[in-house]
């Protein structure tokens, strides 16, 4: 077990310390900062193109974060022989997808916590129709500017690596700012006596929605390290988007083609990830809370995609004939 946990933070470090990943970290936080700006001039809708784009720029970042982490980790570590050092040692092959499995989730967390809370932060930028939290979006990036600062002072100063340390930090102080700026905002709120429910997401509403994505960047995190086994990035990256494409309309045609009570329809739900089960935008657009239950089962759902899919990640290791890989 401790051999697991080390190696575990470990493939963790190595995922945060991946330049690419934290260019992606940058950019999927700075993009959320500016979405309530192009949405400025929607007609009555500006929070919801907010959080809908907000929402969706974490996903798809999440799921290039995952296949990078898991090429970075996996897949490079079997070309260049590396795996061959860690199995003449007492690791064992379990061990060692578990453990690449367990950091890349936790890498994973790390990347949907900053992006998340950007989220956050720009549905509270998008204030109302007219008119934005300028403040707020300037302290949002200079907090993404101090967190680059500290990176490069750990860098230099410390030798450390800048983009771990980047990232650790924007994941630490993005979730601090998001929640200050939302308790100003209620407390302003509650001052002034006015509260419109179309210009105000509550913390109960939108929390949740995005630990789901949590749950759906996961899954493909257990997807990826699969197919990282045996492909390389770009078949990686082609193979999980058309997972994400398939899941996305597979019970949609699996009902149409045998009806909604079928078994082949449940097969094809089970079988393929479906992604609209952790996509709450149609509930954060009319201002409904997602039940705790709910939370529940769709983790419980994750759960046996991930175990799943550790699974079949842990039969194509055993199978496959490492020596080759460093020739």
């Amino acid at each position: 077990m401790r051999t697991i946990v080390r190696l575990a933070w470990n493939t963790c470090r190595e995922c945060l310390r991946e330049p690419v990943c934290y260019l992606m970290l940058l950019t999927a936080v700075a993009m959320n900062g500016i979405f309530p700006y192009f949405a400025l001039f929607v007609f009555r809708q500006q929070l919801k193109m907010t959080s809908d784009s907000a929402m969706a720029a974490t996903l798809l970042f999440g799921l290039f974060a995952a296949v990078i982490c898991a090429s970075h980790t996996i897949s490079r570590e079997m070309r260049n022989g590396t795996v061959l050092l860690l199995m003449s040692k007492p690791v064992s092959r379990l061990s060692f997808v578990l453990a690449k499995v367990l950091g890349m989730l936790l890498a994973l967390g790390v990347f949907v916590l900053a992006t998340a809370s950007s989220a956050w932060i720009a549905c509270l930028i998008a204030q109302d129709q007219f008119h934005l939290n300028d403040g707020l979006a300037i302290v949002f990036y200079a907090v993404l500017c101090v967190a680059a600062l500290y990176g490069a002072c750990c860098n230099y100063f410390l030798r450390r690596s800048f983009c771990s340390n980047a990232a650790a930090a924007t994941a630490v102080l993005l979730p601090i700012l998001a929640v200050v700026a939302h308790a100003m905002r209620v407390a302003g709120m509650f001052r002034s006596g006015t509260s419109n429910p179309r210009d105000f997401l509550a913390a109960g509403e939108l929390l949740p929605a995005l630990l789901l994505l949590l749950f759906a960047v996961w899954i493909m995190g257990t997807i990826s390290a699969a197919l990282a086994m045996r492909m390389e990035v770009v078949g990686n990256l082609l193979i999980c988007m058309l997972i994400l494409a398939a899941g996305l309309v597979a019970r949609h045609f699996a009902v149409r083609l045998s009806g909604p009570d079928s078994s082949f329809a449940l097969f094809a739900s089970t079988l393929i990830p479906n992604w609209q089960n952790f996509w709450m935008a149609d509930a954060l657009s009319n201002h409904a809370r997602i039940p705790g239950s709910y939370l529940f089962w769709a983790g419980v759902y994750a759960l046996l995609h991930m175990t799943g899919w550790t699974c079949w990640a842990y039969w194509l290791f055993r199978n496959n004939e490492l020596a080759k890989d460093a020739r």
